[in-house]
Parts: C-alpha cells; sequence; structure tokens
C-alpha cells in the first residue's frame, strides 16, 4: 500500500461496549489507514439504470456460544429491466444437508398492476448442486430453488427463509462476510448479529452505518447491527477490482487472531496426513533412482499434480477436513485440501517437511485486519527451501505458482519453528510473470513476411501458456494461427509446434511458423511496422483526475527481441530512435540498430502493481501506455535494392 487516506472505517472489539444504547456510527471512525480508499462515495444521482432493485433487505442472525447459528433472511427486490427477470427468474440457495437446515418461509410477486401471487410449494425445489456430479461422495450440497411465476418489468419479488447451521465448520467459533456491491441499488438494507455476551466478536466494517440497541438487564446477550440507506448504482470504470474492495462491506470473527484459524483447521485436519504402509511405498516408488531431498520433493510433486484429478466439492464439515491420504490415494481425486494432505503425507515419508497453507486465491489481496474466515483454498509451504506449491493446478511446475496464488497473505495451519504463521506468497513481478518473445522474420524481394519466432512465459505466465495448449488438440494448429494473423488485420498462413505441456523437465516454448504476402512494398520506398508490435498494455484513456476507482494492477514484465531482414542491397531512410521511460507505473525500453540489411528491435517493459493500485496513479498508467503505444506505431522506412531515391528540397538526405 502507497498512500495514507481516510476512509470511513470501524475496528470494533465488540465485548467492550456497554450494554447501554451507544450509536457506533459516533464511535471513533475516521481511522487513518493505508491505502486505496475503503469506500467511494455515493453519486448524489443515479449514474446508471440498474437490471433491478433491492428494495430491503433484512439480514438477521442469532449467534450461540457453540458455534452454530441462525440466519434469517428477507428480500424485496424491483424488476427494472428484460435483463432483470432473467436475473430473478429464480432464486437458488445453498445449503449442506449434513450442517444446516433451510426453510422457505414466504415467497410472492407483487405484479405491476398490483396482483399479489404466492409462490406455491410446487414452484420451490430441492436438487443436488451440479459441483457434486462426478465425484457425489464428496459433495452433500443441495440447493433450495425458488421459481417466481409472472415475473416482467415493473414487478417486485419477496422471499423468506431462515437457515439453521446446527453444526458448525469450526466449534466454538463464528464467522462471516458480507459485502454489498457499489454496482447495485440498495434502498433498506438492515444486517444484525444477535450474540452471547461472553463470546468475543471482533467486527471490521466499512461504508455501513453502526448501531446497537439496548439489551434488557441479565439477557446475557448482545446485539450489533449495520445499515445502508438509498445507496444508488455507481457507473463501472475499466481495469477496477471487484467490486468488493470498494464497496460497504463487514467482518465478523470470533477468532483472536489468524493463527487461531490455522489451529482450528489443523484440529480437524491432524492425522490425515499420516504416513501410513500405503503412503510410504508410494513415495518409495515414486522416488526410486532419484537421490537429493529436493529432487525427491520434485518428483513427488510431479506426480501428485498429474495422478490426483482435482475435484472442487466437498461433504459437509468436509469443507474443513481433508480426507486421509491413504483414501485420495485410492480414488486418485480430491479437492485441494486432499491434494495437500496427500502432497504432505509423502513428502513426510522421505523426511521432508511441509506444511498446508490457507490462502484465499484469486480474492482480493487486501486481508481483513479481523481474523474472518475468507480463505478458499489451501497449497502447501516447504520451509525447508521456503517455498509454497500448488499441486491442484495440474500445469504449474515445481516452485511456479499461478496468477490467482502470487502475493496473497497465507496462514500456515500449524506453527513450525522460527516461522511466523502469517507469511506472503511472492509478489507480481519478473521473475513470477514475464512473456519472452524472440523473433526471426525475413522480407523477400516480392514483399512477403517469412517469419519464424519463440515464445515462452515465467511464473504464473508459463502456467497460463501451459494451461492454454493443453486444450489445443493436433491438426488444430494452422487455423489458430491463421485466425491470429487475422485478428491482426494480416492474411496468411502459419503453422505451430509445441512440446507436452506436462513436461514439468523442459521449459514449455511455443513456436510459430507465419507466411504473409504483400506484408511489405518493394522495391519502395515505403514503411513498414515491426512485426510483434501490437498492444502490449490496455490501459483506458479520459480524465485520469476524474477517475474514482482503484486500478486492477499487477507487475509483470514482458521482453521482445526481434530481427527484420530485407532483401540484401536494401537500405534505410530511418529507423525508430530508442526510447527509454519510466515513471511510478513502470518502465518501457526500446533500442533498434542496423546490421547489414537487417534491422534489430529490441524492447521491454516491466509494470508495478499487486493486485490493487490507487485511482490516482491511472494518470502514470495512461502515460506509460502512451510511451509504449507511440513507439510501437512508429515505422522503418526502406528503400529496395536498386532504388534511387529523389530528396525533395529543404529535406534531409542519406540514410539513418
Amino acid at each position: 500500500m502507497r498512500r495514507t487516506l481516510l476512509p470511513l472505517v470501524l475496528s470494533l472489539l465488540l465485548p467492550a461496549v456497554t450494554a447501554h444504547a451507544q450509536p457506533l456510527g459516533t464511535a471513533p471512525a475516521d481511522v487513518v489507514t493505508s491505502g486505496i480508499p475503503a469506500i467511494i462515495p455515493a453519486p448524489v444521482r443515479a449514474e446508471v439504470q440498474t437490471a433491478s432493485t433491492t428494495l430491503l433487505l433484512d439480514d438477521a442472525y442469532r449467534i450461540e456460544r457453540s458455534g452454530a447459528f441462525t440466519e434469517t433472511v428477507a428480500r424485496t427486490v424491483r424488476i427494472n429491466t428484460v435483463a432483470g427477470i432473467g436475473e430473478w427468474s429464480s432464486v437458488r440457495l445453498p445449503y449442506s444437508v449434513s450442517r444446516q437446515k433451510l426453510t422457505v418461509l414466504s415467497a410472492w410477486v407483487l405484479t405491476s398492476d398490483g396482483k399479489r401471487i404466492t409462490v406455491g410449494k410446487n414452484q420451490i425445489f430441492t436438487k443436488l448442486d451440479n459441483a457434486g456430479i462426478g465425484a457425489p461422495m464428496f459433495s452433500d450440497t443441495e440447493l433450495r430453488i425458488i421459481v417466481f411465476p409472472q415475473l416482467a418489468v415493473g414487478a417486485t419479488l419477496h422471499f423468506r427463509f431462515r437457515m439453521d447451521t446446527h453444526t458448525p465448520l469450526f466449534a466454538g467459533q463464528f464467522s462471516d462476510i458480507e459485502s454489498y456491491s457499489r454496482y447495485g441499488d440498495w434502498g433498506k438494507v438492515r444486517l444484525s448479529y444477535d450474540y452471547p455476551a461472553d463470546m468475543p466478536l471482533h467486527i471490521e466494517a466499512y461504508g455501513m452505518t453502526a448501531w446497537t440497541p439496548a439489551m434488557p438487564a441479565g439477557s446475557r446477550r448482545k446485539v450489533v447491527g449495520f445499515a445502508l440507506n438509498n445507496v444508488l448504482a455507481m457507473a463501472p470504470e475499466t481495469i477496477a477490482p471487484n467490486a468488493y474492495v470498494f464497496s460497504p462491506r463487514v467482518f465478523v470473527s470470533s477468532f483472536s487472531d489468524y493463527a487461531a484459524i490455522g489451529d482450528a483447521y489443523w484440529a480437524r485436519a491432524a492425522g490425515k496426513a499420516a504416513v501410513s504402509p500405503t503412503v510410504r511405498a508410494l513415495a518409495d516408488t515414486i522416488t526410486r533412482g532419484i537421490t537429493g531431498k529436493r529432487a525427491q520433493a520434485v518428483a513427488i510433486y510431479d506426480w501428485v499434480a498429474r495422478h490426483i484429478r482435482y475435484v472442487a466439492v466437498y461433504f459437509g464439515v468436509g469443507g474443513i477436513v481433508p480426507h486421509a491420504a491413504d483414501t485420495v490415494i485410492a480414488n486418485r481425486y480430491g479437492d485441494c485440501k486432499d491434494h495437500a494432505t496427500l502432497l504432505e503425507a509423502l513428502l513426510a515419508a522421505k523426511g521432508i517437511d511441509a506444511v498446508g497453507a490457507l490462502i484465499d486465491a484469486d480474492g482480493p489481496n487486501r486481508p481483513p485486519r479481523v481474523a474472518a474466515n475468507h480463505f478458499n483454498h489451501i497449497i502447501t509451504y516447504l520451509p525447508q527451501w521456503k517455498l509454497f506449491v500448488d499441486s491442484t493446478v495440474g500445469e504449474a511446475p515445481f516452485g511456479e505458482l499461478p496468477s490467482g496464488d502470487l502475493g496473497r497473505q497465507v496462514v500456515l495451519v500449524r506453527a513450525l519453528a522460527d516461522t511466523p504463521r502469517v507469511l506472503h506468497t511472492p509478489g507480481f513481478g519478473p521473475a513470477t510473470n514475464t512473456l519472452i518473445d524472440e523473433d526471426d522474420s525475413h522480407i523477400d524481394a516480392a514483399g512477403t513476411l517469412t517469419a519464424r519466432s519463440t515464445q515462452r512465459g515465467i511464473g504464473a505466465m508459463d502456467i497460463a501458456m501451459r494451461g492454454n495448449f493443453l486444450n489445443v488438440r493436433p491438426g488444430q494448429e494452422a487455423y489458430i494461427m491463421q485466425s491470429m494473423l487475422a485478428a491482426r488485420g494480416l492474411q496468411g498462413t502459419g503453422d505451430m509446434q509445441f512440446g507436452n505441456p506436462l513436461d514439468f523437465a523442459k521449459p514449455f516454448a511455443l513456436h510459430m511458423q507465419v507466411r504473409v504476402p504483400a506484408f511489405a512494398q518493394l522495391p519502395g520506398p515505403a514503411a513498414v511496422s515491426i512485426p510483434g508490435s501490437g498492444t502490449w498494455i490496455n490501459i483506458p484513456g479520459g480524465d485520469a483526475a476524474q477517475r474514482r476507482l482503484p486500478i486492477a494492477c499487477y507487475g509483470n514484465a514482458r521482453v521482445s527481441d526481434t530481427r527484420l531482414s530485407f532483401p540484401s542491397g536494401s537500405h534505410f531512410i530511418a529507423i525508430p530512435p530508442d526510447v527509454q521511460f519510466r515513471n511510478a507505473a513502470g518502465e518501457y525500453r526500446a533500442r533498434y540498430r542496423i546490421e547489414g540489411s537487417t534491422v534489430v528491435a529490441e524492447r521491454k517493459l516491466s509494470t508495478v502493481g499487486e493486485g490493487l493500485c490507487p485511482a490516482s496513479e491511472l494518470a502514470a498508467f495512461q502515460a506509460l501506455a502512451g510511451a509504449i503505444g507511440h513507439d510501437q506505431r512508429a515505422q522503418i522506412l526502406y528503400a529496395g535494392p536498386g532504388v534511387t531515391l529523389r530528396w525533395l528540397p529543404g529535406h534531409p538526405t542519406g540514410a539513418h
């Protein structure tokens, strides 16, 4: 985080609040925090028409000391457009059969002419969540589906349900995250938590009006609530992050800190990674003939990544409890917890320590201050090499992480000697996210371009390339190349070759060959762009001073080395000038030189960012994008063999 701003923040340790009525909105609200604004001010009038408007949302929790809770939700929605009909034609309410009971209390539609239609029992369905298909033993999630009749523009729908969670994920603990997107219309929102007075509940809230009612003496319970009133939708802006990071939101947790979440996970997961005879035999088979701990770790990781199919569903408290390593070996599939557990067990069989690391993959990479359980994934930390690995990504070589795992706070599920429980994965940058192009192109006397190029990635870019080409079937190569050329406005043909994306023993590279007739005018004189020029960075235009939303920015690098050869005897009137541009958004450098009848172009871009940059930095990104675009639109001015140049009066002569 780079700036110090004044968002509206409430960070409260609720047991310290007295039992008397205290408007929490008057508590120290303008707390200085660093980073982007927590909340974007609401527009004074509607900026966009929304498909629907939430007229009322009442969300009430009653929490017990055991961690069990009941949530009662009532929602009323007005349909504004045809798109809103599709959005709200049905409501899907998921629940765990083994841990929860869901009851629909009421549902109706009020037509635009005032007719109220009650949703009948035959219009409320229960079905298995599609996530469980193909691996039923891993899923007990069902969907209660409410289908609303006679829904039309101008109609209002209402539904109310109660969710009884009798078995919490973590015994004696409660955690919840609620957010209200700024891309939606919110009329009246009420969120409340009724909890035992002796239950430590930590709350962090942004952009919400807080209140706490007086409780009867001797009730031994407390209630805290948050409200929104008539918040209008704001217009979206390009390259903005997930709306969650600038929308009103509340984090609630009874966990004292993040280490406590790790402990709670480990309390149920401990023992699942036991080194059984089956585990030991498999580890020995995988590492047969391999010496050295790191080489053995690589072999085991590769085996798990290739042979354990990733199935992202779970059963009951299996949301936080992995299956035993023996079970995963027998099934040959599992979710992220099962991957991490099996990997830990196999490594332990060879004397290599490994520990699970809870992470919020692909989500906002600014975790809440309070220890709310926002984690959705688990990867593996290898303390011997201070290295993170994620075996659920089958195309990720050992030691490389996909972009969704980069720059994230993680929590180790158990303590390690001399190691903090809260760590961070490697951030975005050239070492973790780079694309490299090498291009050798030739223009013949007829003006036909023949190019041979090689493209490879580093880190997340390498993983992305491997994943993309896993889906390319033999025989599609020429079609793909022709489509790529057509997308650039070029009529040509081509072919490509690439290795096995899952062969981690070799660097993955894409080799391409293209032939484009009439690419250049020869003998000229004329001008031609350098192959490989194009859009390296997408940044919106407009007045940067009017930007409100933060920017989704990710550090990365792109390197391009191009050789463009002309027929022997050609000479050059001008080539692009060298460029060296640097500002807060990154750096771009380009060098051009002539070697005989060949122009050599060396270009490199490096950008900054760990996922979020303040809106104030848009101008810097625009300037960087402008420098790149200006350079890559530059052309080579040339004359083919035998051409005599006749210069106009007053113009410089000679080649450059």
